[in-house]
This record gives structure tokens, sequence and C-alpha cells, in this order.
């Protein structure tokens, strides 16, 4: 599969949409699907794929020098998704959760699209 597709809301699979990183080690990673997403195998493919880019991020040479070992403490992927994304994507989101906080990493989604960064207040 083709990483970009600039039809789809996941228009490349393999860039990471947001980081924020701190000094006293993790990071918060932010995927933005800001059209909505269809139910359709290609669709959940490219997430899926997305999410997978995201975890090997945080265990990168690069990203294990900067912000050390993941915890589900200080390391977070946040899902920004459309509200009229197909019900099936929700589903597949949080059948993701289980894979994701395995790898040390806390998940969250939300449909709010348009409120401040990812990083904790």
């Amino acid at each position: 599969m083709a990483n970009e597709n600039e039809e789809s809301p996941i228009a490349n699979t393999n860039t990471i949409d947001t980081v924020v990183r701190f000094k006293g080690g993790g990071a918060y990673y932010g995927l933005v699907v800001a059209k909505p997403l269809s139910g359709d195998e290609s669709s959940q493919d490219r997430l899926l794929s997305k999410i997978e880019a995201y975890i090997q991020d945080f265990y990168s040479d690069k990203s294990l020098a900067i912000s050390g070992r993941p915890t589900i403490e200080n390391s977070r992927i946040h899902v920004r998704i459309h509200p009229d994304s197909d019900p099936i994507i929700f589903e597949l989101l949080e059948y993701c959760r289980k894979w994701v906080e395995s790898n040390h990493i806390q998940f969250k989604v939300d449909t709010d699209l348009w409120s401040g960064s990812t990083a904790p207040h």
C-alpha cells in the first residue's frame, strides 16, 4: 500500500502529525483526522498503519535518545478524529487501545478537533 494518498483523510501514513517532547522524558503525539473517515478496508488499513508508525517512532533510536523509553505516565497518542467518521472506525480505535497501551503509551481518542494542544495543562 502506498503511504501517500491525498484523497484520504489520512494523507500520509508515515508522518507524525504533531509531537510535544518533555525535558524530563516522554512525549505526546497527536494524530489528526480532520475529515470524516469512511469505514472501508483501505481507510481502516491507513489508520492502523498510521498508529503503527506512531508506536514505532516512540521506539526509534532518535526518540529514545531524546525522550527516553515510553511509560504510560509520560507518553501518549492523542487521536483527534472528525465526529462524522464511520462508527466502525471508532470501534477500531477502541480495539487499538490495548495494543497501544501494551507498548507503554496512553491512548486518547476524542472528536474535539478545534480545542488546544495535546499537552497536559
